[in-house]
């Protein structure tokens, strides 16, 4: 039986030479490994190196083993697992934009990125297929978007990772920070808010009609934290009949930019099962109204799903 241990996977994104993977076997089956779909591979590829190498500390005599020199194309289908695993995401992307034979071996690595936090400054190489198919697996999906980014933009990737993700209803937690919230993103959030348990928009211009409406399907939600700027946000939002009516949701964290637009007292009084953790950025002061218990848990959510320090 042959054993593998790849060391490292190596792309060279230079399209030049193609034929720099090594195979290293011992003596006991001297056989290559078997190739599947060698044909539809090499029709593709025109274009990126990758070298793979094998260490392994243990080797016999160097009469003990045999080195082939093959096309990485050549691989079967669990080689090819094995060798992409050490791959990072915009590595992989980079691929399956290059070589369309390695587009299943690629799409069999998307479970490994459940969490996806991007920048538009800097956005990933994008495949709108390819995106679809990471949403299906996404638990988690941060986006900095930036308020110069243009609507298509942003749009542009959120609404594939928003239709995967709404086809297997796996995502649990949203941000996007810096973005001006229009009718186009709120339709793709839409997709995906039946099955959110946390959603962050402290960082965005969003309105009150627009916050209503991503509540009204919001029967999982536990948190919602939110940028309140006084006469521009609007307060429709926080009104008891709306609020009480979310079976799932127990804290809202109100970040507000001003004076408090309405009384917290009186809405945790309203609300008795919801507990409002209202930061005033002026004062750089926090205060908690209503159950205190499960604000602990809202930090520990934080953390998991956006890896906060």
């Amino acid at each position: 039986m042959n054993h593998f241990n790849f060391g490292a996977a190596v792309i060279n994104n230079t399209k030049k030479h193609w034929s720099t993977y090594t195979y290293t076997a011992e003596n006991t089956n001297t056989h290559p490994p078997r190739s599947v779909g060698q044909r539809e591979r090499a029709e593709s590829a025109d274009g990126l190196s990758i070298a793979v190498y094998r260490s392994r500390s243990n080797y016999r005599s160097a009469a003990s083993k045999k080195v082939w020199n093959m096309d990485l194309l050549q691989l079967n289908d669990d080689c090819l697992d094995v060798v992409f695993n050490y791959l990072e995401l915009h590595e992989l992307l980079e691929l399956y934009n290059e070589i369309q034979g390695f587009q299943a071996a690629i799409e069999r690595q998307l479970h490994r990125f459940r969490d996806f936090k991007f920048s538009m400054r800097h956005p990933p190489v994008f495949n709108e297929d390819l995106f679809t198919k990471l949403g299906h697996h996404l638990n988690s999906l941060h986006i900095n978007v930036g308020y110069s980014t243009k609507d298509e933009g942003v749009l542009r990737y959120l609404n594939p990772l928003c239709q995967g993700a709404s086809e297997t209803g796996r995502l649990k937690a949203l941000k996007l920070d810096h973005a001006k919230w229009s009718f186009n993103i709120i339709a793709a959030v839409g997709k995906v808010v039946p099955s959110l348990l946390f959603l962050d928009m402290r960082h965005c211009d969003v309105r009150d009609y627009q916050i209503a409406q991503l509540l009204e399907g919001a029967d999982k939600l536990k948190a919602l934290a939110l940028l309140h700027v006084n006469n521009q946000t609007g307060d429709s939002y926080l009104q008891p009949h709306i609020l009480n009516r979310l079976p799932s949701l127990k804290l809202i964290h109100i970040t507000i930019l001003g004076p408090v637009p309405f009384s917290p007292e009186d809405l945790a009084r309203q609300c008795p099962n919801l507990s409002f953790l209202i930061t005033d950025l002026i004062q750089s002061d926090s205060q908690i109204y209503g159950p205190p218990a499960y604000i602990q848990n809202y930090y520990k959510y934080y953390n998991e799903y956006f890896k906060a320090p």
